[in-house]
């Protein structure tokens, strides 16, 4: 019956998503601001999160909410599937995610991230990067928005680990902004390798945050390894080894 829910959400979400390639054409008669292309980008991932909840009963909660200060922040998560690439235009409204090349080559999600405007990372081009983000983050501090960063660089499996790249504290330099580890289990529920999106209970979990006087750079290790180490406990306390097998 899973399978069969995945099928029809796949189906209403592409035609959900052509909806809104309705103002890429007004767009190109009057050109629409940045900040209403974020509105139209949380109206879709409000609907994205609709049919989750009512078409895959695919649900999520937050824990730690007393963890975020009401201040910009620097979001640094794990990455291990494409729900929190979306969910995140909703759990932190105006934020700037730094997100790969290839997702710009997406239609219609590809225009939204460039005209919102997103930070984009090429692979293999560390220096072009760094620069890049250093420019896009002290923008983001003007105009007071949030950053999101899944350091990993790409999805990784759930009880996988993969090294964090380093850019965190050029990020956190040209901001002032605190820091909050971000832990979530999504890949229990949503693997890129099967053909279907598993019902349940996502959850997302703020830890404390990081003030900006920290040395970043020397605790990004510790960032890592508490990251991961609440993300397999998280799963280890959901008792479904036997999924993942």
């Amino acid at each position: 019956m899973q399978y069969v829910r995945t099928k029809i959400f796949i189906v209403l979400l592409a035609a959900w998503t052509a909806l809104f390639g309705l103002p890429i054409l007004w767009d190109a008669l009057v050109t629409l601001r940045p900040r209403t292309i974020r509105w139209l980008s949380r109206r879709w991932a409000h609907g994205f999160l609709f049919l989750c909840r009512y078409v895959l009963r695919l649900t999520y909660k937050v824990e730690g909410q007393e963890h975020l200060p009401e201040e910009p922040i620097i979001i640094v998560s794990n990455h291990q599937s494409v729900w929190e690439t979306i969910a995140f235009l909703i759990l932190f409204p105006d934020v700037n995610i730094i997100a790969k090349d290839s997702l710009y080559q997406i239609p219609v999600f590809g225009w939204y991230l460039r005209r919102s405007p997103m930070m984009k990372v090429i692979r293999d081009q560390p220096g072009t990067n760094i620069r890049s983000i250093i420019k896009g983050s002290k923008l983001s501090a003007q105009e007071g928005r949030t950053i999101a960063i899944f350091p990993e660089g790409t999805r990784a499996p759930v009880y996988g680990r993969q090294k964090y790249e380093r850019g965190l504290s050029a990020i956190q330099k040209a901001t002032g902004y605190p820091l909050v580890p971000v832990v979530l289990n999504t890949g229990v529920f949503w693997n890129s390798k099967y053909n279907v999106i598993h019902a349940g209970e996502i959850t997302v979990r703020y830890l404390p945050p990081i003030s900006p006087s920290s040395d970043l750079y020397n605790e990004l290790d510790r960032i890592e390894d508490d990251i991961n180490l609440h993300k397999d406990q998280m799963v280890k306390d959901m008792n479904i080894d036997k999924w993942l097998k």
